[in-house]
């Protein structure tokens, strides 16, 4: 049975994944520093395809915020798969119409979380998707990528505080049982956590109340969605692969496959 190879290279992680129709076969993530050999990433994607179990890998697709990273990868999956892959951005003839100001400055990733989104979700879309950066992308029913927001993730957010004040432990990106700490362990994981939900939560207002178009469906998407969304007032599905499976999408409307 065919498969896709699914590359989504982050600024923490690269997510290795093997997708077959509507199923993620299986993923491993690579930290994205420091630079490996080539023969690393080679063994990678080796490694992926064998632990996804018995199935030809039809195609190849990158979604890449990391440019330094783009082209070894690129180069193995050539050595392993003996194809170029896919290299998602804005160029590509897909059916998303990129508002944006300049269309380039739009990040793989988004593209292809609008993508999922559409194929997955009704629109008009707000996809919230929390890694390294929290972005928010907005998307019309008439699948135009409106523009967005991107603010500092809960993980990048913690790391600066905790390396910026020397008197203030590290801690668990786990809710207090109270808003109120007292201590400074739980003050910490309340400004972090409910600061975290209550800015996302106030600029999807804030989103809605200056686009005001009905029935929006928030979607939420990255590591630590499962985590934040249950405490959120309007995030309505949270949606991991949902990155990996836009890519897919993006896939079959390039090339014409269907996996």
């Amino acid at each position: 049975m065919h498969a896709l190879l699914c590359l989504d290279i982050g600024n923490t992680h690269a997510v290795l994944a093997v997708l077959r129709k509507d199923t993620l076969l299986k993923e491993i993530r690579i930290p994205s520093s420091p630079l490996l050999d080539l023969s690393e990433y080679v063994m990678a994607i080796e490694r992926v395809l064998a632990e996804a179990g018995p199935a030809e890998c039809k195609g190849s697709v990158i979604s890449s915020v990391v440019p330094r990273l783009t082209a070894p990868y690129t180069q193995a999956i050539r050595d392993v798969l003996h194809h170029t892959p896919l290299i998602v951005d804005h160029t590509l003839p897909i059916d998303l119409k990129i508002r944006y100001d300049d269309p380039s400055e739009v990040g793989a990733d988004r593209i292809c979380n609008a993508v999922g989104a559409l194929e997955r979700y009704s629109a008009p879309l707000i996809v919230v998707d929390m890694g390294t950066a929290t972005t928010f992308d907005v998307v019309s029913a008439d699948r135009e990528y409106l523009g967005g927001v991107i603010m500092p993730g809960l993980e990048t957010a913690g790391r600066d505080l905790f390396k910026r004040a020397a008197r203030l432990p590290r801690v668990s990106f786990d809710f207090p049982e109270k808003v109120i700490g007292t201590r400074t362990r739980e003050s910490l994981q309340s400004g972090l956590m409910w600061g975290t939900v209550d800015q996302i939560d106030g600029l999807i207002q804030r989103i809605c109340d200056e686009w005001k178009a009905p029935g929006v469906t928030i979607v939420a998407t990255g590591g630590l969605a499962g985590i934040i969304a249950p405490h959120s007032r309007y995030i309505q599905h949270v949606d991991k692969a949902l990155t990996l499976f836009g890519m897919k999408y993006i896939y079959e409307q390039v090339t014409g496959a269907s996996i």
